[in-house]
C-alpha cells in the first residue's frame, strides 16, 4: 500500500456559533487537513470559527479503499474530504 492509498483521519472539534461541531478530515497531512477544515467550516457558515492544530489534531490512519467512490475521487481531486460527524 502506497501512501497515495492512505487516508490521515483527523479528528476535529470547533466550537460554533451554536455549540460544537465534530467532524473529521480525511487527508494526507496537517496543512491540508486545517485548509480543507477551514473551507468545511466557511462552507456551513462557520468561517469565523477558530481552527487549529488543537481542534484538529491527527487520530489513526485507514486504506482509501475502505471509502467510497466519491470520497476516493475527493480525495485525489481535492487532497481529502470531510465526514461530519454528531457532536
Amino acid at each position: 500500500m502506497s501512501d497515495s492509498d492512505t487516508v490521515h483521519v483527523y479528528d476535529t472539534w470547533v466550537r460554533g456559533k451554536n455549540g460544537t461541531i465534530h467532524f473529521d478530515v480525511m487527508t494526507t497531512d496537517e496543512t491540508t487537513a486545517l485548509k480543507l477544515a477551514r473551507a468545511h467550516l466557511a462552507g456551513i457558515g462557520e468561517a469565523g470559527a477558530t481552527i487549529t492544530t488543537k481542534e484538529c489534531q491527527f487520530c489513526h490512519s485507514e486504506p482509501l479503499v475502505m471509502f467510497s467512490t466519491e470520497q476516493q475521487r475527493q480525495f485525489r481531486e481535492q487532497g481529502g474530504f470531510i465526514l461530519p460527524l454528531p457532536a
